[in-house]
């Protein structure tokens, strides 16, 4: 589309600027209008009647396990504007996380009246949750109109985590007084028939008191808070990795140790209990 130089053409600049900036959350300090008088017969354009076809994906499982999703999206709406100058539509299919890239996007150009377009989305395996589908439009002077915000829930299979192995010592030895203490580590190997993206979270309950977390992450102790290592060697294999130390002032015993898992839809994994003597 043909436009004529000069401020117009630097406001609608500026205002699609801010207009991706709104769409993706980022602070808008700066992102303001071109510099003059400002005429107050000039209205934003108005979206409204904000659709989102299929609302729901589920992997059909011919893909094969831990697949990604791969699949159109149809989102449709309303537009209108008392100046008659719409000029683009943008929509944003954003991460169920926050920081999160986005997973499909489209830019169209706008007119009045019941729109429609079809976002091409790459859904990362087991990555179920809900993904915020955002619709804004902006005029021929970059002005920007209220913002929409729907959603489109990805599912997993149904299927529950499953935990596949459990690593632990069956004894360990108490260190002396004045000893550094002794570390235990546990290793959960889980899987999940979605991906192991889906795993939302390995626990360990303890003595059946004290529940702590296994991490993925590497070591990096990015899963537990802050706490510490968890000592775990590799992130993202799904071996769960949960390292805890013995002291010379805990005491001699039997101590049982029950595993479970769950996905980010919810579902348990069955529990696997290991037995650690402390001598």
């Amino acid at each position: 589309m043909a436009r004529v130089p000069g401020a117009s053409a630097y406001a609608f600049e500026r205002g699609r600027a801010c207009v991706l900036a709104s769409l993706l959350f980022v602070f808008m300090a700066g992102c303001d209008t071109a510099p003059g008088p400002v005429d107050v017969s000039e209205r934003p354009p108005v979206v409204s009647e904000f659709a989102v076809e299929p609302g729901v994906l589920i992997p059909d499982g011919t893909a094969g396990a831990g697949a990604a999703i791969e699949a159109d999206v149809q989102v449709s709406w309303s537009v209108s504007d008392p100046d008659g100058d719409v000029d683009r539509v943008f929509v944003l299919i954003q991460s169920p996380n926050p920081g999160g890239a986005p997973v499909g996007s489209a830019e169209v150009s706008g007119v009045s009246g019941r729109m429609q377009t079809t976002v091409r989305v790459s859904i990362p395996a087991g990555a179920v949750g809900m993904y915020p589908v955002t619709v804004v439009a902006s005029d021929r002077r970059g002005t920007m109109s209220n913002r929409l915000i729907g959603r489109l829930d990805v599912e997993g299979s149904g299927s529950p985590p499953v935990i596949l192995d459990v690593v632990a010592p069956e004894r360990v030895v108490r260190p002396a007084a004045g000893e550094p203490p002794v570390p235990i580590t546990l290793v959960a190997h889980v899987s999940d028939p979605d991906g192991a993206a889906n795993i939302a979270r390995v626990q360990v309950v303890a003595n059946g008191t004290a529940t702590l977390l296994l991490c993925d992450d590497g070591g990096q102790g990015t899963c537990n808070g802050g706490f510490g290592s968890s000592g775990d060697e590799t992130a993202g294999d799904a071996r769960y990795t949960l390292t805890i130390q013995l002291t010379s002032g805990n005491a001699p015993g039997t101590n049982v140790f029950v595993f479970q898992a769950r996905d980010r839809s919810g579902l348990d994994s069955g529990t696997v209990e290991r037995t650690i003597i402390v001598e």
